[in-house]
């Protein structure tokens, strides 16, 4: 197998890549979700690929960092100044699907296809990970208890311990495979061709399919980060679509080039005075501070608040509020639009303002409790007629890394019967998972009385949650994982020239479900 300039040359092959319903059905089995959570998969295909190049390894910081200065492309926020110079070799994170495409084109190469990655990290038995059918398999994945945006939990490449897989999909010399698929009892795989690394547990990869999604791009991720958790994820069939200028502290990429053509040589740079990571953490692990939530109100037409919560830590979550109205079963507010609209109140401790429309009038107060905050959306009708009024708030929880929840792992909806169900048991609707979707409601019961969505800390030790209840009706739930965006929604009735109140609080809470149960039936009457 050839070797040159940090790639590897796959040879031309026919393969058969990815998953049916049938495959789906029995994954979701054996990791616990339902099969929809496995709807990003591209479906079961036979491919042929020509000869192509891989990266060994994901593009590193300090290759980065030389695009960067070649081109004064912006650099991963993260990097603040600079970044530690001990992150030189560990794969770049932080960069976008666009970033991904401009690094690869300035280096003489391209990102590779979904056919082509899973060609390559796959095995040749068609195994459910690159090493077998076994979890965790060869893998050492260190937990991340605390983790930050700020210092990316990332490991140096090539220590062999987050993946490993051998190139050479096709026709080779390996036994057949045996009644397990790789797994206890089958004849020891033979090798097929040279390493490629670090493609589980350290960054999500961009590759070069997009699809037209929610009015715009979105751009497919193969491979596991270092944030993630969740075996299915791990998988080589795994794919994650997120919008092409989309950006985390856990998505980075590696580069591909046609198999008849010679790899560049690879440029790195070195960061001019870079901190220490110790020096960092120190920082970052400062003890947390004490009080109440904190309100910053975006002012002008935006809707948009931020909220930090001290004894939580230093990172902020985001209230859009609302995201959107729905007012006699039509639009009148879409995430998009710029509504007339006046704050009347901007405090660390209330905001307020009035939002106007042709048939109603909007008056939004929004208070910060001891471990809460409280959202009240009061609309007037102007007309003579009844009327039925809902809103949708996004609460997102994706700018705080101990509650971020994009595996839905830790997620949970309340359902009739006042237990808390986890919302990778439920089914989610549409082509693509990752945005808004949200379950059949027939599955939280019959007659449900309420909408509560929780996250559970990473710890275990605290929850968030978004919950609505009382005299509203049509409660409904939603999430979106790649922002861990709570939606808990209601309609309520307002009469003919009248008024009617929607109540929502979002939790803070340490303990974990009992306890935000217990709050939840308090604060708003339900009995048990």
């Amino acid at each position: 197998m050839k070797e040159q300039n940090g790639m590897v040359q796959v040879p031309a092959c026919e393969v058969t890549l990815g998953t049916d319903a049938q495959a789906r059905a029995a994954l979701a089995k054996r990791f616990d979700c339902h099969p929809t959570w496995l709807n990003d998969d591209l479906p079961k295909r036979t491919v042929k690929l020509p000869a192509f190049w891989l990266d060994r390894y994901p593009v590193t910081n300090a290759q980065y960092l030389a695009f960067v200065r070649a081109t004064r492309h912006p650099q991963p926020s993260w990097w603040g100044s600079s970044f530690p110079g001990e992150y030189a070799n560990h794969p770049v994170v932080g960069v976008s699907g666009k970033d991904a495409i401009a690094y690869a084109a300035w280096a003489g190469k391209r990102l590779p296809t979904a056919d082509e990655w899973e060609a390559a990290v796959g095995s040749d038995r068609q195994a459910v990970f690159a090493w077998g059918d076994d979890w965790p398999g060869p893998l050492k994945l260190k937990a991340v208890e605390r983790p930050f945006w700020e210092l990316p939990a990332t490991r140096p490449i090539g220590t062999g311990e987050r993946g490993r897989s051998h190139v050479g999909a096709g026709p080779c010399a390996c036994p057949p495979p045996g009644p397990g698929r790789g797994g206890h009892g089958d004849p020891p795989l033979q090798r097929c061709g040279s390493d490629l690394e670090d493609f589980a547990g350290q960054a999500l990869e961009w590759v070069a399919n997009v699809i037209p999604h929610h009015g715009g791009q979105f751009q497919l991720m193969k491979g596991a980060s270092w944030f993630h958790e969740d075996p299915v994820n791990f998988r080589t069939a795994s794919g994650w679509w997120a919008h092409e200028g989309w950006r985390s502290a856990f998505s980075g990429f590696r580069c591909a080039l046609d198999g008849d053509k010679t790899p560049p040589p690879v440029n790195e740079a070195k960061p001019e005075n870079p901190p220490a990571v110790a020096d960092v953490l120190k920082r970052l692990t400062a003890p947390p501070a004490t009080g109440r939530p904190i309100l910053a109100a975006a002012g002008g037409t935006g809707r948009y608040l931020s909220i930090r919560v001290p004894p939580l830590g230093h990172e902020a979550l985001g209230l859009s509020a609302p995201e959107t109205i729905i007012w006699n079963g039509k639009g009148a507010l879409s995430w998009r639009d710029q509504p007339d609209m006046t704050w009347t109140k901007q405090t660390a401790a209330e905001a307020a303002y009035e939002m106007r429309f042709k048939e109603f009038r909007l008056n939004a107060e929004f208070a910060a409790g001891e471990d809460y905050v409280e959202q009240l959306f009061t609309a007037t009708n102007l007309t003579d007629r009844p009327a039925t009024f809902r809103t949708s708030s996004c609460f997102n929880l994706q700018g705080h890394p101990m509650f971020y929840d994009l595996e839905q792992r830790r997620t949970y909806a309340l359902g009739a019967d006042g237990k808390f169900i986890p919302m990778r048991r439920l089914s989610r609707g549409g082509d693509c998972i990752r945005w808004i979707t949200g379950a059949d409601m027939r599955e939280l019961g019959a007659d449900l009385r309420w909408a509560v969505l929780a996250v559970v800390s990473r710890d275990g030790n605290s929850v968030i949650a978004s919950a609505r209840g009382g005299q509203e009706k049509q409660f409904s739930v939603a999430t979106n994982t790649l922002f861990t965006c709570l939606h808990t929604d209601s309609t309520v009735d307002v009469g003919p020239k009248g008024k009617a109140t929607t109540r929502q609080r979002f939790y803070f809470l340490k303990g974990g479900l009992d306890e935000l149960l217990r709050r939840f039936r308090e604060d708003f009457k339900e009995g048990k």
